[in-house]
Protein backbone atom coordinates (compact mmCIF):
# COMPACT_ATOMS: atom_id res chain seq x y z
CA UNK A 1 0.00 0.00 0.00
CA UNK A 2 2.92 2.37 0.64
CA UNK A 3 4.10 1.78 -2.93
CA UNK A 4 0.62 2.47 -4.27
CA UNK A 5 0.05 5.76 -2.47
CA UNK A 6 3.62 6.96 -3.04
CA UNK A 7 3.27 6.16 -6.75
CA UNK A 8 0.10 8.22 -6.93
CA UNK A 9 1.80 11.17 -5.27
CA UNK A 10 4.86 11.04 -7.51
CA UNK A 11 2.91 10.35 -10.70
CA UNK A 12 0.33 13.08 -10.14
CA UNK A 13 2.88 15.81 -9.46
CA UNK A 14 5.10 14.66 -12.34
CA UNK A 15 2.19 14.98 -14.78
CA UNK A 16 0.83 18.18 -13.29
CA UNK A 17 4.11 20.12 -13.39
CA UNK A 18 4.95 18.81 -16.86
CA UNK A 19 1.61 19.95 -18.26
CA UNK A 20 1.91 23.35 -16.59
CA UNK A 21 5.24 23.73 -18.35
CA UNK A 22 3.91 22.47 -21.70
CA UNK A 23 0.99 24.93 -21.64
CA UNK A 24 2.95 28.02 -20.58
CA UNK A 25 3.77 29.23 -24.10
CA UNK A 26 0.30 28.28 -25.35
CA UNK A 27 -1.48 30.33 -22.68
CA UNK A 28 1.02 33.18 -22.76
CA UNK A 29 2.01 33.45 -19.11
CA UNK A 30 3.13 30.95 -16.45
CA UNK A 31 0.37 32.16 -14.10
CA UNK A 32 -2.29 31.43 -16.74
CA UNK A 33 -0.87 27.98 -17.31
CA UNK A 34 -0.72 27.26 -13.58
CA UNK A 35 -4.27 28.48 -13.01
CA UNK A 36 -5.90 26.73 -15.95
CA UNK A 37 -3.99 23.46 -15.50
CA UNK A 38 -4.68 23.24 -11.77
CA UNK A 39 -8.32 24.25 -12.15
CA UNK A 40 -9.01 21.70 -14.86
CA UNK A 41 -7.10 18.81 -13.38
CA UNK A 42 -8.41 19.33 -9.85
CA UNK A 43 -12.02 19.87 -10.93
CA UNK A 44 -12.07 16.79 -13.14
CA UNK A 45 -10.08 14.73 -10.64
CA UNK A 46 -12.97 15.38 -8.24
CA UNK A 47 -15.45 14.27 -10.88
CA UNK A 48 -13.34 11.18 -11.56
CA UNK A 49 -13.28 10.38 -7.85
CA UNK A 50 -17.05 10.70 -7.75
CA UNK A 51 -17.45 8.41 -10.76
CA UNK A 52 -14.99 5.86 -9.35
CA UNK A 53 -17.81 4.48 -7.21
CA UNK A 54 -18.85 2.54 -10.30
CA UNK A 55 -15.72 0.41 -9.88
CA UNK A 56 -15.91 0.04 -6.08
CA UNK A 57 -17.33 -3.48 -6.16
CA UNK A 58 -14.96 -4.67 -8.92
CA UNK A 59 -11.68 -2.74 -8.67
CA UNK A 60 -9.66 -5.46 -10.41
CA UNK A 61 -11.63 -4.80 -13.58
CA UNK A 62 -10.68 -1.12 -13.39
CA UNK A 63 -6.94 -1.90 -13.62
CA UNK A 64 -6.73 -2.65 -17.37
CA UNK A 65 -9.09 0.21 -18.19
CA UNK A 66 -6.99 2.66 -16.18
CA UNK A 67 -3.75 1.29 -17.66
CA UNK A 68 -5.06 1.82 -21.18
CA UNK A 69 -6.43 5.27 -20.38
CA UNK A 70 -3.27 6.59 -18.69
CA UNK A 71 -1.10 5.20 -21.51
CA UNK A 72 -3.27 6.77 -24.22
CA UNK A 73 -3.38 10.10 -22.40
CA UNK A 74 0.39 10.15 -21.93
CA UNK A 75 0.95 9.49 -25.62
CA UNK A 76 -1.56 12.22 -26.48
CA UNK A 77 0.10 14.81 -24.22
CA UNK A 78 3.58 13.88 -25.44
CA UNK A 79 2.93 13.80 -29.18
CA UNK A 80 -0.43 15.39 -30.10
CA UNK A 81 -0.69 18.24 -27.57
CA UNK A 82 2.33 20.11 -29.01
CA UNK A 83 0.80 19.94 -32.49
CA UNK A 84 -2.55 21.17 -31.18
CA UNK A 85 -1.06 24.04 -29.19
CA UNK A 86 1.15 25.11 -32.10
CA UNK A 87 -1.83 25.13 -34.46
CA UNK A 88 -3.94 27.24 -32.09
CA UNK A 89 -1.22 29.57 -30.83
CA UNK A 90 -2.62 32.60 -32.65
CA UNK A 91 -6.22 32.17 -31.50
CA UNK A 92 -7.68 34.51 -28.86
CA UNK A 93 -6.71 33.85 -25.24
CA UNK A 94 -10.23 32.77 -24.25
CA UNK A 95 -10.23 30.07 -26.94
CA UNK A 96 -6.81 28.83 -25.79
CA UNK A 97 -7.97 28.72 -22.16
CA UNK A 98 -11.08 26.71 -23.09
CA UNK A 99 -9.03 24.32 -25.25
CA UNK A 100 -6.50 23.75 -22.48
CA UNK A 101 -9.27 23.23 -19.92
CA UNK A 102 -11.07 20.69 -22.12
CA UNK A 103 -7.90 18.88 -23.20
CA UNK A 104 -6.96 18.28 -19.55
CA UNK A 105 -10.43 17.05 -18.53
CA UNK A 106 -9.92 13.38 -19.52
CA UNK A 107 -6.70 13.28 -17.52
CA UNK A 108 -8.47 14.55 -14.43
CA UNK A 109 -11.26 12.00 -14.85
CA UNK A 110 -8.71 9.19 -15.15
CA UNK A 111 -6.47 10.26 -12.27
CA UNK A 112 -9.46 10.87 -10.02
CA UNK A 113 -10.32 7.18 -9.92
CA UNK A 114 -6.98 6.03 -8.52
CA UNK A 115 -7.18 7.38 -4.96
CA UNK A 116 -10.72 6.18 -4.07
CA UNK A 117 -9.98 2.69 -5.43
CA UNK A 118 -6.79 2.48 -3.36
CA UNK A 119 -8.45 3.87 -0.24
CA UNK A 120 -11.26 1.35 -0.60
CA UNK A 121 -8.74 -1.47 -1.00
CA UNK A 122 -6.71 -0.57 2.10
CA UNK A 123 -9.80 0.14 4.17
CA UNK A 124 -10.98 -3.40 3.46
CA UNK A 125 -7.69 -4.90 4.70
CA UNK A 126 -7.87 -3.87 8.35
CA UNK A 127 -10.05 -3.48 11.39
CA UNK A 128 -8.90 0.16 11.57
CA UNK A 129 -9.91 1.58 8.18
CA UNK A 130 -9.88 5.25 9.25
CA UNK A 131 -6.28 5.07 10.45
CA UNK A 132 -5.15 3.16 7.38
CA UNK A 133 -6.88 5.64 5.05
CA UNK A 134 -5.25 8.57 6.87
CA UNK A 135 -1.89 6.82 6.56
CA UNK A 136 -2.48 6.40 2.79
CA UNK A 137 -3.19 10.11 2.45
CA UNK A 138 -0.02 10.93 4.43
CA UNK A 139 2.17 8.76 2.20
CA UNK A 140 0.58 10.33 -0.87
CA UNK A 141 1.12 13.86 0.42
CA UNK A 142 4.76 13.16 1.30
CA UNK A 143 5.41 11.76 -2.18
CA UNK A 144 3.77 14.80 -3.79
CA UNK A 145 6.02 17.21 -1.89
CA UNK A 146 9.18 15.25 -2.67
CA UNK A 147 7.96 14.73 -6.23
CA UNK A 148 7.69 18.45 -6.92
CA UNK A 149 11.43 18.85 -6.30
CA UNK A 150 12.22 15.60 -8.11
CA UNK A 151 10.22 16.76 -11.15
CA UNK A 152 12.39 19.85 -11.48
CA UNK A 153 15.59 17.84 -11.12
CA UNK A 154 14.51 15.23 -13.67
CA UNK A 155 13.29 17.87 -16.12
CA UNK A 156 16.56 19.79 -15.89
CA UNK A 157 18.56 16.62 -16.49
CA UNK A 158 16.39 14.84 -19.06
CA UNK A 159 13.54 17.12 -20.17
CA UNK A 160 9.83 17.29 -19.44
CA UNK A 161 8.90 14.64 -22.01
CA UNK A 162 10.98 12.12 -20.08
CA UNK A 163 9.26 13.19 -16.84
CA UNK A 164 5.90 12.57 -18.51
CA UNK A 165 6.90 9.02 -19.42
CA UNK A 166 8.35 8.45 -15.95
CA UNK A 167 4.93 9.45 -14.63
CA UNK A 168 3.34 6.84 -16.89
CA UNK A 169 5.71 4.19 -15.51
CA UNK A 170 4.94 5.24 -11.96
CA UNK A 171 1.19 4.99 -12.57
CA UNK A 172 1.61 1.53 -14.12
CA UNK A 173 3.52 0.47 -10.99
CA UNK A 174 0.63 1.84 -8.95
CA UNK A 175 -1.82 -0.28 -10.92
CA UNK A 176 0.26 -3.40 -10.26
CA UNK A 177 0.23 -2.51 -6.57
CA UNK A 178 -3.54 -2.00 -6.70
CA UNK A 179 -4.01 -5.49 -8.17
CA UNK A 180 -2.02 -6.89 -5.26
CA UNK A 181 -3.95 -4.84 -2.71
CA UNK A 182 -7.30 -5.93 -4.09
CA UNK A 183 -6.15 -9.54 -4.16
CA UNK A 184 -4.82 -9.35 -0.59
CA UNK A 185 -7.80 -7.56 0.89
CA UNK A 186 -10.59 -9.44 -0.78
CA UNK A 187 -13.64 -7.19 -0.98
CA UNK A 188 -12.99 -3.50 -0.83
CA UNK A 189 -14.70 -1.04 1.41
CA UNK A 190 -16.44 1.99 -0.03
CA UNK A 191 -14.65 5.17 0.95
CA UNK A 192 -16.08 8.56 0.16
CA UNK A 193 -13.71 10.63 -2.00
Amino acid sequence: SALYFASLGFGFIFIEITLIQKLTLFLGYPTYSLTVTLASILLFTGVGALLSGRWADRPRRAVPVLAGAITALTLFYAFVLPLLTDALLTTPLLVRVVVAFVVLAPLGLCLGTFMPLGLGAVAGMTDHPSEYVAWGWAVNGFASVVGSVLTTMLAMAFGFDVVLFVALGVYLVALLALRSLVGAGGATATVAP
